[in-house]
């Protein structure tokens, strides 16, 4: 079969697209034969080998962990998945989805719903994940209003869609002003560039000096202290990626000096629901049904045929990415 395989962690040069052993799936998996393959953040992670729950290596490692197809075949021990289920696969292990076919344990497939294709199953990644984020992660602050760093790309779009479905007041910063008009037809309630003005001083500028309640956060990075400044009383920051790094000093004497705004900063990971797989089904169910019912529609960036991996990479390089990039296979 096709697939696209790394020899070595590094940049988008490392993406071999190949001939590589059709799978063959184990008594507790099952084959898929993928229709569309979603590229995201964790696929780079794993290319520049900064994935932290990677759990095979190079050489030949097939990589990115989205994808939907039709049930080829299943594993003598598989319960709920039959030969010819559509489903959605999120391989929590980082890797495989590259491929004409992936063989996966049975939790990571969910059998999709008739009325949801492929295109927007792929995309469901994004919408679980900014589901858990807002309705879970982000529990436990006052009022209705956040800020999102980056707000764009493919979680970013969930969220705002998914916080302005809720009666958000939605704040979002982009780094191109093309971006901007992304947020802004969407709906995002407020938008700026974040490259022009002082982010910190602008979200405080947007809610009357207040600042939100939540601000969600995918890059941390050296200035991550400086948005206690942006937090309202009782807010929180939640972090769910540090694609720029750790901090480059101890924030807790900052959060210290805002111990009387009771401020709070909450790390999550779709990981925690390995473990857990019934509420995970309870996410993927609220999901569905708003994807099904059309109430949330899913932002589709670009369909490309798999052998342009590298053009995919490129452009998920340069964050150039609005919605959700889609690989054929």
């Amino acid at each position: 079969m096709k697939a696209v395989i790394i020899n070595e962690f590094g940049g988008i040069d490392k993406l071999i697209y190949t001939d590589i052993k059709k799978p063959v799936p184990k008594d507790n998996e099952v084959l898929v034969k993928n229709e569309i393959i979603g590229v995201g953040k964790p696929d780079y992670m794993v290319r520049a080998g900064i994935y932290p729950y990677l759990k095979k290596q190079p050489p030949e490692l097939v990589i990115g962990n989205e994808c939907a197809g039709y049930v080829e075949a299943v594993g003598k021990n598989v319960k709920d998945i039959k030969v010819g289920d559509p489903v959605w696969v999120v391989n929590m292990p980082g890797y495989g989805a590259y491929a004409e076919y992936i063989s996966v344990a049975e939790k990571f497939a969910t059998v999709l719903p008739a009325n949801i294709p492929f295109e927007k199953a792929v995309g469901l990644g994004n919408y679980f994940v900014a589901y858990a984020l807002l309705h879970e992660a982000g529990r436990g602050t006052d009022g209705h209003s956040l800020y999102i760093l980056g707000g764009a790309g493919g979680v970013g779009t969930a969220l705002i869609k998914l916080a302005l479905h809720d009666g958000w007041e939605v704040i979002s910063g982009a780094d191109t002003d093309a971006k901007c008009e992304h947020l802004r037809a969407i709906g995002t309630t407020h938008v700026f560039n974040s490259t022009k003005v002082d982010q910190y001083h602008k979200v405080k500028e947007l809610t009357d000096q207040r600042g939100v309640d939540l601000v969600f956060d995918q890059w941390v990075g050296k200035n991550f202290y400086k948005e206690f400044d942006m937090l309202a009383n009782f807010g929180m920051v939640v972090v769910y990626n540090w694609l720029e790094g750790s901090p480059n000093e101890d924030f807790f004497p900052h959060m210290v000096d805002h111990a009387i705004n009771a401020q709070a900063v909450r790390i999550f990971s779709s990981h925690i629901y390995d473990n857990d797989p019934q509420r995970l089904r309870k996410i993927q169910e609220q999901v569905f049904s708003l994807i099904a019912s059309e109430e949330i529609k899913p932002e589709i960036f670009d369909i490309l045929p798999l052998t342009q991996v590298q053009k995919a990479h490129e452009l998920l390089d340069a964050s150039k990415i609005t919605g959700k990039l889609l690989l054929k296979p």
